[in-house]
């Protein structure tokens, strides 16, 4: 897959939504590595990197005695993780097609993987790359959506719900699953690897709020590429407008994110 076929786009403007939405989501990030021990010396797989945000935040966990390798399909995200990596010698960014490209032959005491699975045409490549990085004791961790209709803005917000619907469509139109942790967890379980924990991670807040002004982002950034799909009207793009202006005047408005499931996973031992 080409850049210029990047469901989202490799632009400027979705750069910026990106590092926003990754300040947004790091404390619950660094979170769950805390939970799976992430420490100095360990060695990391970032999984569908982008612009290598997460891979430069544990790029400075595992120190200049571990080691992080970054995949990512676009080659704009790795140039720029490249530029975001200054300074990390223990950092590299390698581009790479989850599908088609071989997976390293190294082994890893982590895999990370956020946002990528609901992506996928076929979820067979990302398993057998999961096997082929890991070892008995190896953990996962998933941040993927697993019910995305949550997505909605209160208490009026019917152009916002639509705008939610149109987002699922054209996920599943480019050949993913936009609630793809609801099969994930099995799946992984299937093919040797021991299910820690579960964790539902929801975001809410007002228009204020740095999870409001996420949502807003991503309407008014992904709404163009919608429009091209022609899964969105320029009358549907009026109306959301007219109920992003209306939140911002009213306080009693908020906003509800599309649910992310937290998915904690070892490798079991070999008998």
């Amino acid at each position: 897959m080409a850049n210029a076929s990047y469901l989202l786009g490799t632009h400027s403007a979705e750069l910026e939504r990106l590092r926003f939405q990754h300040q947004l989501w790091r404390p619950m990030a660094e979170a769950a590595w805390r939970k799976a021990g992430v420490a100095a010396g360990q060695r990391i797989l970032d999984v569908g990197a982008g612009p290598g945000f997460a891979a430069v935040d544990l790029a400075q966990l595992v120190g200049t005695s571990g080691r992080v390798l970054g995949l990512e399909l676009s080659h704009t995200y790795v140039k720029q993780a490249q530029r975001e990596a200054s300074g990390l010698p223990q950092l590299e960014m390698r581009q790479h097609d989850l599908h088609h490209d071989p997976w390293p032959s190294e082994r890893f005491d982590l895999i990370w993987c956020r946002w990528v699975a609901m992506f996928l045409r076929n979820l067979e490549p990302l398993l057998a790359g999961l096997a082929q990085c890991s070892q008995p004791g190896s953990q996962v961790l998933f941040h993927e959506y697993v019910h995305w209709d949550t997505f909605g803005l209160y208490p009026h917000g019917a152009a916002i719900t639509r705008f939610g619907q149109a987002c699922q469509a054209s996920f599943v139109q480019a050949g993913g699953d936009p609630d793809v942790n609801r099969r994930l967890p099995t799946l992984l379980s299937e093919r040797g690897w021991r299910i820690k924990g579960l964790q539902p991670l929801p975001v809410a807040g007002n228009a204020a709020s740095m999870a409001g002004r996420w949502m807003q982002r991503f309407v008014q950034t992904y709404s163009t590429r919608l429009l091209e799909l022609e899964l969105w009207t320029t009358n549907d793009q009026a109306e959301a407008e007219a109920e992003l202006a209306e939140a911002a005047n009213n306080e009693g408005s908020f906003w509800v994110g599309p649910t992310v499931l937290e998915v904690w996973a070892e490798r079991r031992q070999t008998s």
